[in-house]
Formats: C-alpha cells, sequence, structure tokens
C-alpha cells in the first residue's frame, strides 16, 4: 500500500506510470468505440455500455413523489446519453428513508413515477431520434441502521455491530416477523415500479444498509436471517422469488457489496483467517442462487461509506473531519476493476455493471474500454461523474473524449450533502445550484 496523493495527471502517460510504480498495470485504450457499442439486458436493447449510477439527490418531496430537481437530474442524464440510468435509491417503506427528502414509491404517488419515466424517455428520444430506448432501473431500499425518515437517526438494524454502533445507541433490531412484513413491501414497490414504466428493480444489497448488513449479519442469534450463509442470505433470496413470481414481466438486479472491509463475524466477503482480504467464495454462491430466481444483470461495489468510504469510492478529498486512507486512489480503483472482473469471468452471461471510475476524471473513457475490450465487465457504470457531467457520453459521441474542465473532481462535496440530508449534486460543476446548497451547509463559501 502506498500513501494517498491527489490527481495530478496531465497525459495518460503519466496515469499509467503512475500505476506502474504502484505495481499496478492500469488497463488503457486509446479506441473508446467499446463504449459506444449497443448490448442486450434481459432481451432488451441498450444503446451503449455506459450507466448512470444511483446516487441520490435528497430532492423528493415529503411523500416520496420526484420534484422538478429530480425531473431535471434525469432529463440531463438522458440527454447526455446514457444508455442505462439506473434511479436512485427509492425507500419502500417510511421507516427506512434515509432522510425525509429519499424518494418512496407508493400506490398514492404511482403517476409522478410514471412521468418521472415518461420525461426521462421522452428526452432521450427528443435529442437522439425515436428509436433511442434507454434502459431505466430503479434501485429499491431500506436504509437500515443509516434510517433517518424524519431527519435524525432512527437505526434499524440486523444485528448489533461493534465497530458501528456506540454502546449509547439507541438501535432497533428488526425482528423476523417485521422483516417477513418488509420482504411484501418490496414486492409491492416492485410492482408499481412496473406500472410506473421501469424496465428492472435493484435490490439494493450494498453500501451498508439493510440488505447488505443481512449479508454479514453472523451474530444475528435464534433467527431465520442470521448466522449460517443459508440464514444471512434467506432475505435477500427470498425478495427475489416473490418478485419473480409476482412481477415476472420486470427485470431483477440487485447493487451487490461484495466486501464490507469490516472484520469477521460483521461483514460480508472477507476471507475468515484473514478478514482484511477479500474473498469471493460466499459472493460467486450468491449470485448463482439469484441467477436461478431471476436476476439478469448485477452492479458491483464495495465497502461502507460511513465508515470506509474508499473502497467504493476513491477520492481526492475526504469528507470534512474524515481521515486519509493509507493507500493511493489508484489502488481503490484497481481493486474495484479487478473483483469486478472477476466475477464478469465467472459469469460471462450476465452482464454487470462496474464501478470505481469517476477518480479517473478525462481518462475514465479510455480505462473503461479497455475493460470492456477485456470482457471484464459490460456497462462502465459512473455515480459522482454523473451529477458533475451528465452530458461526458454525448462528449464522447461527438468529440471522442471528455473535457477536463467537467470531470468530477471527486473531492466529496457531493456525499457531504448527502449526508447531511440537504439536496445534492455537483457542488462545483453544477455550481448555480449546488454551491448555494453547500454554502447553506457550511456556513461558508465553498
Amino acid at each position: 500500500m502506498a500513501h494517498h496523493l491527489p490527481f495530478d495527471y496531465r497525459s495518460a502517460d503519466e496515469l499509467y506510470q503512475a500505476g506502474l510504480n504502484l505495481g499496478l498495470e492500469i488497463p488503457f485504450r486509446s479506441d473508446i468505440s467499446p463504449l459506444l457499442r449497443s448490448t442486450t439486458v434481459g432481451g432488451r436493447l441498450v444503446p451503449n455500455r455506459l450507466a448512470v449510477q444511483p446516487m441520490e439527490g435528497a430532492d423528493a418531496f415529503t411523500n416520496g413523489s420526484p420534484s422538478e430537481l429530480t425531473r431535471r437530474r434525469y432529463r440531463r442524464y438522458a440527454e447526455g446519453g446514457s444508455g442505462l440510468i439506473w434511479f436512485e435509491a427509492t425507500a419502500v417503506v417510511p421507516p427506512g428513508r434515509s432522510n425525509p427528502r429519499q424518494l418512496m414509491l407508493t400506490s398514492d404517488n404511482l403517476e409522478a413515477f410514471q412521468t418521472l419515466v415518461d420525461s426521462t424517455r421522452t428526452a432521450a428520444r427528443a435529442r437522439f431520434g425515436q428509436s433511442h430506448e434507454i434502459f431505466c432501473v430503479l434501485q429499491l431500499t431500506h436504509s437500515g441502521r443509516y434510517s433517518k425518515p424524519k431527519g435524525s437517526p432512527q437505526p434499524q438494524a440486523a444485528a448489533y455491530n461493534p465497530y458501528l454502533d456506540k454502546l449509547s445507541d439507541e438501535v432497533h433490531i428488526l425482528s423476523d416477523e417485521e422483516l417477513g412484513h418488509l420482504q411484501n413491501s418490496f414486492l409491492e414497490a416492485a410492482r408499481l415500479a412496473y406500472h410506473a414504466g421501469f424496465d428492472a428493480v435493484d435490490i439494493k444489497s450494498c453500501h451498508g444498509y439493510l440488505l447488505n448488513e443481512l449479508l454479514g449479519a453472523y451474530s444475528r442469534e435464534h433467527s431465520r436471517y442470521g448466522k449460517g450463509f443459508e440464514s444471512r442470505t434467506r432475505f435477500l433470496t427470498e425478495v427475489f422469488y416473490k418478485i419473480q413470481n409476482g412481477v415476472p414481466d420486470l427485470l431483477l438486479s440487485t447493487r451487490l457489496s461484495v466486501f464490507d472491509g469490516i472484520p469477521f463475524p460483521y461483514g460480508f466477503g472477507f476471507a475468515k483467517d484473514s478478514p482484511l482480504d477479500i474473498d469471493l467464495t460466499e459472493t460467486t454462491t450468491l449470485i448463482r442462487r439469484l441467477l436461478l430466481l431471476g436476476c439478469v444483470f448485477l452492479n458491483i461495489s464495495m465497502g461502507n461509506p460511513y465508515v470506509k468510504p474508499h473502497l467504493g469510492r476513491p477520492f481526492n478529498k475526504p469528507l470534512k473531519g474524515s481521515e486519509l486512507p493509507d493507500e493511493h486512489p489508484l489502488e481503490g480503483v484497481m481493486r474495484l476493476l479487478k473483483v469486478t472482473g472477476a466475477l464478469q469471468k465467472s459469469f460471462p452471461e450476465v452482464p454487470v455493471i462496474g464501478s470505481g471510475y469517476s477518480w479517473l476524471r478525462q481518462f475514465s473513457p479510455h480505462v473503461g474500454a479497455a475493460v470492456l475490450a477485456r470482457r471484464e465487465a459490460s456497462f462502465i457504470g459512473l455515480g459522482r461523474s454523473s451529477f458533475a457531467y451528465p452530458s461526458a457520453p454525448l462528449d464522447l459521441m461527438e468529440k471522442g473524449g471528455l473535457d477536463k474542465n467537467k470531470v468530477c473532481l471527486t473531492c466529496s462535496k457531493c456525499s457531504e450533502l448527502m449526508r447531511a440530508g440537504h439536496t445534492t449534486g455537483c457542488v462545483v460543476r453544477d455550481s448555480e445550484i449546488y454551491a448555494a446548497e453547500y454554502q447553506k451547509l457550511s456556513g461558508k463559501g465553498t
């Protein structure tokens, strides 16, 4: 491991050499055409391999309906040319909301979500022609121990976790009965998502939220949903089973944290005899079962952003008050690429969306194109970068590259806004709206 250093590369050669100095061979390809080739997911055509990752805007109305700011964000993604748009975390029950302005899909606001999907698809067709059909995924979630439905913490956890809980914390451990009812809430939300016009739903199992935590709930005693592998994965597999049978025309996926970075017995995806090392044994077994239950594509991530954000989001600057990790961001990027590549090779028939590209700035398309050419992912996912530069795919189509003055700086300001429950977007590149919001948060200019 090397010390953390900021992005400071003026050319691809400098970036590549920095990787070699760290013992890393960064994949790189001058020809970006693999990014712009169409493909299929579940039999449905997707116009290119560029995916918007689910990034919360915290700008819904209090009843969970999308606002004009929400619709603006997704119009910009659609007009910007991304072929696959992964709509942000949407709560399935009020207590599972991460903030009072998180999206939540209910029978009462179904029409508002239909308008959101229709306006997003219409924006794409208006820019690229009537035959240009984007692929829309809705992420369904319960925020678990990070629930703040009224703005203050109201944690609902799978199990006590000494790495995450303080003795003074009032953490509600969900009972088996409560989890059983919650499965039905996921089913109902999936049914509504289908009627809203989404192609697929993602049963969110990443970043320390409830379903991800259940996967690592070794310490959950006397429960159908804890300790052994069968029990720890039961909630997720039962939700897949219910949706597969209840909404058969809706495609299924999960965004999966394959490694939490939290030691045994409180995390997922590690080697038990070396809890800081990744072990994909349980991950691959789980994926095989999900494929049998109707999962047709995967989105790979890792880490808990509340504890080790650099695992899933290599950054230039950390959140205010947080320390820099003792590793170079390129090590984090390559860890994500390596794990995603291993899983794509293990499941070559399954489209896999990769993460971790935003830190690479203007060089991300060249790394992504090389990854696609090696068949180590099927889509290149961009999260923070999509906040900053929603028209990046269009620039790749029309100009063959990205403008370094538009790229994400991975400065963590969007994460600071999101963590604080503020309306969230790119403070630097979309400053007319979000610089003012950040000023309210920080009490000073950006």
